[in-house]
């Protein structure tokens, strides 16, 4: 039987390159990028680190995938120059420094579609106020120790106060942590929570603010940090207005920005950060919005937990939403409640009435450890 060889049909060609062109268009609509700008808020590592001064551009590609190489490209008079490549991590994004200029950046799909992103300026980025905690003691020129007494009805913290004997600065970093209260050595206090009465030592706790000192308005706020393992007691970076003054009902006047809470180690190993805009409506009826993002732990190292490294947690603020991350990943993205006032940093480690039945005697000399804080505010940003 002779052997037959049969022709493709006619525009069989063209209907596969034309398939090829179609699957690789539909990647590229699916598959989308973008690109930020923004001061030197990556620098994750496992020991304290002066603050970078060159700014930084952050390209995040969705869906998702670790693994893709990114190009990033920078306008040099008309024509745009590659500068660097890397390869994204689990939030589908990647770093980069950037000097003063005009970037881009973009990446292959796996069909051979190219996705840019749209251009972004980087600038040079000078913060308004910074501190590295360099000295052998707190800068009190800058930094005051909060009168917090105990009290059983805001917090509340019937067993605590803050005092500055449970903080210091050691090794480049403030650490922040608790201590028993020498005062009432003799003593034990009883508590309540909706779980019912405990009884534990009496505490002191840490909270040092900018509030008698610097004020700011919108721009970002970054602070890197390692906080505690331990449960029973929570760290904290956050802003208050002006005064600690709110107005009930609005919001514009003042809010509380938790730009990072941690909570402490979980059992299953899935402890996380968590970020919160608080006011109050009258009667002090407490009104938030945010919550703890478990897509924040995408930032860990592999097999690593937040008390094994630190990290940039950041907050910016503008006059219209909040824009929470850590290591220059956006993880939440808030537009409730904006503060339109001045408010001031807080640092604290503190330990509330519904943590107290967690909190050990071994536990009391973790520390939550403050490497740096920087502000730059909305002029820097532009």
């Amino acid at each position: 039987m002779p052997l037959v060889m049969h022709a493709p049909p006619a525009g069989a060609a063209e209907h596969a390159a034309a398939s090829k062109a179609s699957k690789a268009s539909k990647a590229a609509r699916t598959t989308t990028g973008t690109l930020v700008a923004l001061p030197p808020v990556v620098q994750p590592g496992t020991t304290p680190a002066s603050p970078r001064n060159a700014g930084q551009v952050i390209a995040t590609f969705a869906p998702a995938r670790a693994g893709r190489v990114v190009q990033l490209e920078r306008l040099v008079g008309s024509t745009w120059t590659v500068t660097s490549r890397k390869r994204t991590d689990a939030w589908g994004s990647v770093a980069f420094s950037a000097k003063p200029g005009t970037y881009r950046a973009s990446t292959s799909t796996s069909t051979g579609a190219v996705v840019t992103t749209t251009p972004v300026v980087s600038r040079t980025w000078t913060p308004s106020f910074q501190d590295t905690f360099s000295s052998s003691s707190l800068d009190l020129s800058v930094w005051n120790d909060q009168r917090r007494e105990r009290e059983s009805v805001y917090a509340p913290r019937t067993c605590a106060r803050a005092d500055a004997a449970a903080r210091r600065v050691e090794g480049g970093v403030l650490k922040l942590g608790l201590a028993l209260d020498p005062t009432m050595a003799d003593q034990t206090c009883t508590y309540t929570t909706d779980e019912g009465t405990g009884q534990h030592s009496y505490l002191l706790t840490s909270q040092v603010s900018t509030e008698n000192t610097h004020l700011f308005g919108h721009g970002i706020v970054a602070a890197r940090m390692k906080p505690q393992q331990a449960k029973g007691m929570h760290s904290g970076f956050w802003l208050l207005p002006e005064g600690t003054r709110f107005t009930d009902g609005d919001p514009s006047a003042g809010t509380e920005i938790d730009i990072m809470e941690f909570f402490g180690e979980r059992p299953e190993g899935r402890e996380t950060i968590g970020s919160f805009v608080s006011y109050y409506e009258p009667g002090w009826t407490s009104v938030q919005h945010g919550g703890m993002f478990g897509k924040a732990r995408r930032a860990l190292s592999t097999g690593a937990r937040w008390w094994d490294e630190f990290h940039v947690f950041s907050v910016e603020w503008t006059p219209t939403e909040y824009i929470f991350r850590v290591d220059g990943r956006e993880y939440h993205r808030e537009l409730n409640a904006v503060s339109q006032a001045r408010q001031y940093v807080v640092l604290s480690m503190l330990a509330s009435d519904h943590e107290l039945d967690d909190l050990t005697p071994d536990e009391l000399g973790q520390t939550a450890d403050v490497d740096w804080v920087r502000v730059y505010d909305a002029d820097a940003i532009g």
